[in-house]
């Protein structure tokens, strides 16, 4: 009985398809329509539901081309391994028989006899349940999506043509110590392994092409492209060369992302450089969401509890993948990526970790000297001819298409080092106590990360990890190597008792400066401050800190606003407002574009004369506050934009507050301020939704107002938030909880592919009150 309903929930999502929808509603309405009466006799019905099943099929005919699309959407979806996985298996592995479970959630334990084969069997069930998003993104890394998506990826295909991961790929894969290649043929022979019993994912039979076989170096690829989404700042370096290029040095460091700690003051003459005419200054945004994380370790007197919650655009099945894994002695329980055997955050038993972005200075942009090497590369489009595309190389650095205030340049990444894919992160699961991870990751190069781990003895660090340039403080010269384990920053269980990590300025930039424009830290100093006052850290208060939507970051704005706009209306609405991102608050949507406006305004003026050396400039710094509220904050009437000088400050303020609130005014219903969570709709979509806008009801979730912000402790915003959130403890008889968007499936007819984003998307507060 449980199955059959089970089933008959799984099967409905097909009804959310346009064609099931239009066929049912006009023979539904006949239907009623007749039974009530509302048209006349009983002997009436059966002639209305004829015309209402005309009506259907008329509608059907119309739209006849798309219906054969979704017939074999359909077909595809039913011939497909995923919503019949069996919820108990037994699988062979390198050196014996392993057992997969599936419990709630989704989630499969792994019993293995051995770290290989549970490692073999992780990759089996992640092919299971995300074979397509695998592929997907091998693909995309390696500029091949074209071939199975079409033209519309053309753009993507050259873009990491021109990256030349692939290659980074093979030279790292030929470096990989022993340990590291035996994880990846392990991974790889269990993705295969359950191609070949299970056959190919929905979304490949629905695109007729057949995925090619997984290999270590795929795991590479998806290494290397989620390090570049963490840390290819290509654009703030061209700005930064751009606004060197057009002002004098001092106003340049003003304006520029430095040590936060001590940050240029105003420049006297900053007025000399205002533009001469009122400039549009749409090139400067403040609204960039940058990959980033939280994660924080309290200590306490039942031992330290460690919270990670990486944020990462959203997608349909999540970037992350909920891992159990056992072998003798061990139990490893964390979220791991997808396409990579790896735990990013996690407990095993002895210690608990967690990573966030370092915003680390990984990329340099090198003027050519001579002429690069050049091939021609070929691209294969699905029903098309095939896309030639020319990539240069410097060695083993990609040449930019675009040139750089008129001169051709060479990207140097530490990417494109194959010590940055060394893997040796991944023996963190092995590790017995904070002393041994310090030594691993003091052994360890690759992706630039803040990691925390915590032990059972209630030791705790914090280390600064990865291949990172060594850059002497405030020296403009390009780095000379990169800096050894023991150099790069570190904290060791600090007297506060507590550790934060939210991609803020956390280690001095002396001797050696390791970040790039890092986060201004509102949500480092909110986590701080609630955790001084936490002396008992539990699961609970973890979680709700979590979900906190204290924005801080708009106090001032507030501030400037009531005090320039009087008395009562829109002054009253933000002067009350209780300085969170809640989604039922109005006035933060006003603060939030309020701050657009009035950052567009103050700095354009000074920066236009860089859109002049570069259509292309953006300026799009975490750090843009600094110089908006020191400007704003001078009341020089001398710095005011031409066209305000005659209202001075308080008018001008004023002015952009009230364009703030008619902005939104016109977006809300009936003219009416709308609230935040109206303004806020998070919602999830499958990738194939980009093809296939019209079956979205059934390949997403549909968007609903969400709390958060990106600088509040709860980033939550369209496209970008937390891709799991993560409460551990490192002891074995400890708790490990996980809340994660979407499912752990990738199959829309899973009962796992959206049964845990209601949890997700709750906001979760202290006082039990869920919104």
């Amino acid at each position: 009985m449980t199955r059959r309903l089970s089933s008959r929930l799984r099967y409905g999502r097909l009804w959310r398809l346009p064609s099931a929808r239009a066929a049912l509603v006009p023979i539904a309405f006949a239907g009623a329509a007749a039974a009530t009466g509302v048209v006349g006799p009983r002997s009436a019905v059966l002639p209305v539901l004829a015309v209402g099943a005309v009506v259907t099929g008329l509608g059907l005919w119309r739209h006849r081309a798309r219906l054969a699309v979704e017939l074999r959407l359909v077909r595809a979806l039913l011939a497909s391994n995923g919503p019949h996985a069996a919820n108990e298996q037994v699988v062979a592995g390198p050196t014996g028989e392993t057992r997969l479970t599936t419990a709630d959630g989704g989630v499969t334990r792994i019993e293995a006899p051995t770290w290989l084969d549970a490692v073999h069997a992780l990759g089996y069930v992640m092919a299971r349940d995300r074979a397509f998003q695998l592929d997907l993104l091998r693909r995309t890394a390696a500029g091949r999506l074209a071939e199975v998506w079409g033209r519309t990826a053309l753009p993507l295909d050259r873009h990491h043509r021109h990256l030349d991961l692939a290659a980074a790929a093979d030279r790292a894969l030929t470096a990989l110590e022993r340990p590291e290649r035996e994880l990846l043929d392990a991974f790889a022979a269990g993705v295969n392994a359950e191609q070949l019993h299970h056959g190919r994912p929905f979304e490949s039979r629905f695109l007729a092409y057949r995925p090619e076989p997984w290999t270590p170096r795929d795991s590479l690829l998806v290494e290397l492209f989620m390090f570049h989404s963490l840390s290819w700042n290509e654009q703030a370096k061209r700005a930064e060369a751009v606004i060197r290029r057009a002002l004098p040095p001092h106003i340049a460091n003003f304006f520029l992302p430095g040590d936060l700690l001590q940050q240029p003051p105003l420049p006297d003459d900053l007025g000399r450089n205002r533009a001469a005419e009122p400039v549009r200054g749409d090139f400067v945004t403040t609204g960039q969401a940058v990959a980033g994380s939280n994660c924080w370790i309290r200590g306490g007197p039942d031992g330290p509890v460690l919270a990670c919650d990486p944020h990462l655009t959203l997608t349909l099945p999540n970037l992350l993948y909920e891992v159990d894994v056992g072998w003798p002695g061990h139990r490893l329980r964390g979220l791991a990526a997808a396409g990579l055997p790896a735990v990013l955050t996690g407990t095993n038993g002895h210690i608990a970790w967690g990573i966030t972005n370092l915003s680390a200075d990984v990329l340099d942009l090198v003027p050519l000297e001579g002429e690069p090497a050049t091939r021609t590369e070929r691209i294969r489009v699905r029903g098309r001819d095939d896309d030639l595309v020319e990539v240069a190389r410097d060695g083993t650095m990609p040449v930019s298409p675009r040139p750089l205030l008129g001169q051709r340049v060479a990207v140097r990444w530490t990417g494109h080092d194959p010590r940055s894919c060394d893997l040796k992160f991944q023996r963190l699961v092995h590790a017995l106590n904070v002393e041994e991870s310090i030594r691993i990751l003091d052994d360890a190069e690759g992706i630039a990360l803040n990691v925390l781990v915590a032990d059972t003895a209630g030791r705790m660090a914090h280390l600064a990890t990865g291949l990172l340039p060594r850059r002497p403080a405030h020296s403009p010269d390009a780095p000379t190597g990169h800096l050894t384990g023991p150099e790069r920053p570190r904290l060791v269980d600090p007297p506060v008792g507590f550790l934060v990590s939210a991609n803020d300025a956390v280690f001095p930039q002396k001797p050696f400066r390791v970040g790039y424009d890092l986060d201004p830290g509102y949500r480092a100093r909110r986590v701080r401050a609630v955790l001084a006052r936490e002396t008992r850290p539990d699961a609970h208060g973890m979680r709700a800190l979590q979900h906190d939507t204290t924005a801080d970051l708009y106090v001032p704005y507030r501030d400037l606003a009531v005090a320039s706009l009087g008395e009562g209306g829109l002054a009253g609405s933000l002067a009350s407002w209780d300085g969170t991102a809640d989604v039922d608050s109005v006035a933060f949507g006003v603060l939030v574009r309020f701050r657009e406006i009035l950052a567009r305004k103050v700095l354009s003026p000074y920066l236009e004369v860089c859109r002049d050396l570069d259509p292309d400039f953006l300026y799009a710094f975490r750090a843009i506050d600094t110089p908006v509220l020191e400007i704003v904050g001078s009341k020089d009437p001398s710095l005011l934009p031409r066209d305000e000088e005659a209202n001075g400050w308080p008018g001008f303020i004023a002015r952009c507050a009230l364009q703030a609130a008619a902005d939104l005014s016109r977006e809300g219903r009936r003219g009416r301020l709308p609230k935040w969570g109206d303004l806020n709709a998070v919602g999830l979509n499958h990738p194939l939704v980009g093809l296939a806008p019209w079956a979205a009801p059934l390949l997403g979730v549909q968007a609903r107002p969400q709390g958060g912000a990106l600088h509040s402790v709860r980033t939550c915003v369209p496209g970008f938030a937390a891709a799991g959130r993560a409460i551990l403890t490192p002891r074995a008889d400890g708790f490990a909880e996980f809340d994660v968007p979407g499912g752990q499936s990738g199959h829309p007819l899973s009962p796992h592919f959206t049964d845990r984003h209601k949890k997700w998307s709750t906001t979760f507060l202290p006082q039990g009150r869920n919104n």
